[in-house]
């Protein structure tokens, strides 16, 4: 049997305390992560606003309030967004439709429209808020992004925009987007590049950690670039991978003149942690960035092309696609999917599922492998999947939901959500071919260690789940579909319903339906858990530190006879499975 996890709250996973844990652990073997990107939020109520208002009146929203748009064609919303370096980024829109149709905007970046008739789905209620992700290229530095509504209705309510750009690929990263203690980034001096630099607390202690990728391993040159307007050297201990040297950093001119100070090092292919820790009280120099170079440059080769691509589920607004991961000289960072020339998705792993869709509407994809360095792959060969439009996709899910607004409760008193919750508020109810529960998520990651889930990228990492495949080996949180049930205790035991290793579950968010098996067990007072893989296929973000969503996820345990798969970790047999399941619970009810 599993034993029984201490579930951490999501707001208690959040980086700094990794790399604290991280510390704790005695781990020798360099882990291939993918790279560390940014992620910068600009709230609506900032942007420049054309025939709208910021408005505070319904609920959800985040910073002190969000933009509702005239009913026209015409308004817009514009931010100004900040790039370290050119490159691809990826734009995510929180928005809320409260109308029973789609609302369509121009999204255009520096004046070039960049998706036209971008279609924003209703949401159920002004109060129920979703994101709208897409991929564009940004220059460095100042960029424009803009939404003008396209059709008579306006823009849909919006909340904010966030822009995540990858660290510089090559040999150049900012310390701003750096990992940060101690120490904040300032952009009151001249001369730096990027965004801004890093100024350290007048303390010991404080450091800048940068997350390097380089092609080869061996002798690198380190170089730190620094301004120190005092009169007195400001050591710093240079640790890589955990080996520490200490090096001056002497006075500049002043704050605005900067000096370059070199360090030579042993870096490993792949992924490395390059730490610049302040030794006195002083604190660290000011930095601007760090460089690196070797033998072996900057890593110019790019990953396999991703095979097998193939259609795993659909639905009336959602097609689900996977295939097999590619390989890559250092590591594989993530996957795009295209339809024509456009990314309509990334992921970090082989899978992803497009929503928004029309019912009955058939798309192309092809899918591309890249690597932190910016090197992306040749695309695959394309797949075509055709939304529903009923019959064969199973039951949507508005109709699932619809059978379980009420709750005839059957567990003996009410779990939590996360450990540090005050108060039991989640009951598991009873439905004829069914129990159900409506929570939050947070993310198991247990199982098959990968770039995903792993020690350092989850503090509560195991090597083993409840259940295991046909072939006795633990799952693979971040390839399969599974949900997480509370250990048996006097609340509730699952059991007594005939769950178990297989069981089928519809995993409702969203307007999405994801099809899941059971696949371990958790904390005995605690519920609302699923995989890696499942949160990704929802659009929920999968990152075990910070990722999960509070609240709207839809847990419907299937029971009675027939209602687990033969196979545990072939993810097609639970969609199939629960596509009859899902429909012979709407009849029976």
């Amino acid at each position: 049997m599993h034993p029984p996890r201490l579930r951490l709250p999501r707001f208690a996973r959040l980086r700094p305390l990794i790399v604290l844990a991280a510390a704790c652990l005695a781990v020798t073997a360099l882990v291939a992560l993918p790279a560390r990107a940014a992620t910068v939020r600009y709230e609506a109520e900032n942007a420049t606003i054309s025939q709208g208002v910021v408005e505070s009146n319904h609920a959800g929203f985040s910073g002190t309030g969000f933009v509702n748009s005239d009913n026209a064609s015409g308004p817009y919303t514009e931010w100004t967004v900040n790039a370290p370096v050119a490159g691809t980024a990826t734009l995510a829109i929180r928005y809320a439709n409260g109308t029973t149709g789609a609302r369509t905007a121009d999204v255009s970046v520096n004046g070039t429209v960049v998706s036209a008739g971008r279609s924003f789905a209703a949401t159920g209620a002004w109060t129920t808020w979703a994101t709208s992700t897409l991929t564009t290229t940004l220059n460095a530095g100042d960029n424009t992004i803009r939404l003008t509504a396209a059709n008579s209705g306006g823009n849909p309510n919006l909340d904010y925009l966030e822009v995540t750009v990858a660290d510089a690929p090559a040999t150049e990263y900012q310390a701003e987007a750096a990992t940060l203690s101690q120490a904040a980034v300032a952009t009151n001096h001249t001369g730096y590049t990027g965004s801004g630099f890093v100024d350290y607390v007048n303390t010991t202690g404080g450091y800048i950690e940068w997350t390097v990728n380089v092609a080869d391993s061996g002798s690198h040159t380190l170089t730190i670039r620094y301004a120190n307007g005092t009169s007195t050297n400001r050591p710093m201990s240079i640790d890589v991978n955990g080996t520490a040297i200490t090096r001056d950093f002497p006075a500049t001119a002043n704050w605005d003149t900067w000096a370059d100070a070199q360090i030579t090092a042993t870096l490993n292919a792949g992924v490395n942690t390059v730490r610049a820790t302040a030794t006195t009280a002083n604190g660290g120099p000011n930095v601007d960035r760090l460089s690196v170079s070797g033998p072996g440059g900057p890593d110019g080769q790019a990953p396999t092309v991703p095979v097998s691509v193939r259609v795993t589920g659909t639905s009336a607004s959602s097609i689900s696609l996977a295939w097999t991961d590619s390989t890559d000289n250092v590591a594989v960072t993530g996957y795009r999917v295209y339809e024509g020339t456009a990314v309509v998705t990334t992921t970090p792993t082989a899978g992803a599922t497009i929503g928004g869709l029309a019912a009955g509407s058939t798309h192309t994809y092809t899918v591309t492998a890249f690597d932190a360095a910016g090197n992306e792959s040749g695309h695959s060969t394309a797949v075509s999947g055709t939304t529903g439009g009923g019959g064969g996709t199973g039951p949507t899910a508005d109709q699932l939901l619809a059978k379980v607004t009420s709750c005839n409760q059957i567990s003996n008193g009410k779990y939590k959500t996360d450990s540090d919750v005050s108060s039991a508020t989640v009951a598991v109810c009873q439905k004829t071919g069914a129990v159900f529960w409506k929570g939050d998520m947070d993310i198991d990651c247990d199982g098959v260690r990968t770039s995903q889930c792993n020690e350092d990228t989850d503090c509560c990492f195991q090597a083993d789940t409840f259940c295991h495949t046909s072939g006795d080996s633990p799952l693979n949180a971040a390839q399969l579909a599974y949900m997480v049930v509370p250990s048996s205790s006097s609340i509730w035991d699952y059991r007594t319903k005939g769950i178990g290793c297989g069981t089928v579950v519809a995993i409702v968010y969203n307007g999405q339906v994801e099809y899941a098996v059971m696949g371990d067990t958790g904390p005995s007072g605690i519920i609302g858990e699923a995989s890696y893989r499942t949160a990704a296929d929802l659009g929920i973000n999968p990152d075990p530190s910070n990722g999960g969503t509070d609240s709207g996820v839809t847990y419907i345990v299937f029971t009675g006879s027939d209602t687990k798969v033969q196979t545990i970790e072939n993810h097609s047999q639970a969609v199939t499975l629960g596509r009859t399941l899902a429909q012979r619970f709407l009849d029976q009810n």
